[in-house]
């Protein structure tokens, strides 16, 4: 072999040798890397839905009739209702899923429009709910039978026709035996909704309403268990214009917390109430919004007009669910005289300003002294940490 040859083999041989210890650095990479890319899949594989809700939009006349006059002429069906939720239409378009309790039921200009004590909101208010940044509609109130179970089935059509979530009146039987699910970012969530009455009046048709009672509360969470990741309820109950809970809130309180739900929020008192993560017998925590208020309304006395905003996250991380980023932004809707009667808007709390509050119809001049009292409010009723202030 002559030394051509023998430089030509070891070329190959340097070749070969180098080949091989970048296969092997290559497998090793694969390992330590296939690892972290599992790692990553798993970080990938976090999902997370957040929701943010609000109190009860109650369309007084003192509410439509202005709306009415701002938009186009008195009677001619056209309504300006945007106006209400433009100061707050960017905090709720943040959230996955937004939900408010239509408290007034809209089920058509057919039926008249009407305030307290039967209402029918003017038809125009959905689509301002729904400009709104609004997508799941609660139903389930005192005021949902105002218009009889015709009413109910036509406003089921009307919100049918939205691209929205809707629950809490039914109609058909079926309707009501279905557990409803929102599927969102891979994430199943069951909402179940409940009134504690409706004003005296009752359904022909028991499924028309879901009425909060322990024995359809427990069919339904069971139903629900494993056919969701968690289980939201939202519920309307709870004295009006008190703060403190009463015996009903205290006695299915408990109950919701240990069948395991994993969120309840609270509508009807027309006041904010307290906020609670109570745990169960078996170490679960659910997180309690015992009343968020009112959102657009008229109603009586300065403290109802102090709101609340309910948010906090879906999470589901592989095996893992949970709640979190919990948090309470308190709301004020601000109404004075106008043009047209009463105009306002809803705002945080932390941007309302002390000239706005000064020409509150219910403060009448006092801001300073009711903003001191609702942040006093806040802070007696919600943890510290969950308050949401900038």
């Amino acid at each position: 072999m002559d030394i051509k040859e023998d430089k030509h083999l070891i070329a190959i041989a340097i070749i070969a040798s180098t080949i091989v210890i970048i296969s092997f650095i290559f497998v090793f990479s694969e390992v330590i890397f296939g690892n972290t890319k599992t790692k990553s899949t798993n970080t990938d594989n976090r999902k997370t839905v957040t929701f943010v809700g609000v109190g009860d939009n109650l369309m007084h006349d003192t509410i439509y009739v202005p709306a009415d006059g701002r938009a186009g002429v008195y009677g001619d069906g056209v309504y300006d209702f945007d106006s209400f939720y433009k100061n707050i239409k960017d905090d709720i378009s943040k959230f996955d899923l937004r939900y408010i309790n239509q408290e007034s039921i809209i089920a058509g200009n057919s039926f008249g429009i009407s305030s307290y004590p039967k209402f029918n909101s003017p038809q125009p208010l959905m689509d301002a709910v729904v400009n709104a940044g609004f997508n799941v509609i609660n139903m389930a109130n005192n005021h949902s039978l105002d218009r009889g179970e015709t009413g109910i089935n036509n406003s089921i059509k009307l919100w049918n026709s939205k691209d929205v979530y809707h629950f809490g009146v039914y109609d058909s039987q079926e309707s009501r035996n279905k557990t409803h699910i929102i599927e969102k970012n891979g994430i199943k969530i069951a909402v179940l909704s409940y009134t504690y009455g409706t004003n005296g009046m009752l359904p022909v048709n028991s499924y028309a309403v879901a009425y909060l009672n322990e024995k359809d509360v427990r069919k339904d969470i069971e139903n629900a268990r494993n056919k969701s990741d968690f289980i939201l309820i939202s519920v309307h109950w709870g004295e009006e214009g008190i703060e403190q809970l009463d015996s009903i809130q205290q006695k299915y309180g408990n109950l919701f917390s240990e069948l395991g739900v994993d969120v309840v929020l609270g509508t009807h008192a027309h006041r904010i109430q307290k906020v609670e993560w109570k745990e169960n017998s078996s170490g679960k925590k659910t997180l309690i919004y015992y009343g968020t208020g009112n959102f657009v309304h008229n109603m009586l006395k300065p403290t109802t007009y102090l709101e609340g905003m309910a948010s906090w996250t879906f999470v589901k991380d592989g095996s893992k669910k949970y709640i979190d980023n919990a948090k309470f932004t308190p709301l004020v809707f601000h109404l004075e005289r106008g043009a047209y009667g009463f105009e306002g808007s809803v705002y945080r709390l932390d941007e309302y300003p002390i000239e706005l509050a000064n020409k509150h119809i219910e403060m009448c001049g006092n801001g300073s002294y009711y903003l001191n009292i609702f942040k006093n409010t806040v802070d007696s009723l919600v943890p510290k940490e969950m308050i949401d202030m900038k």
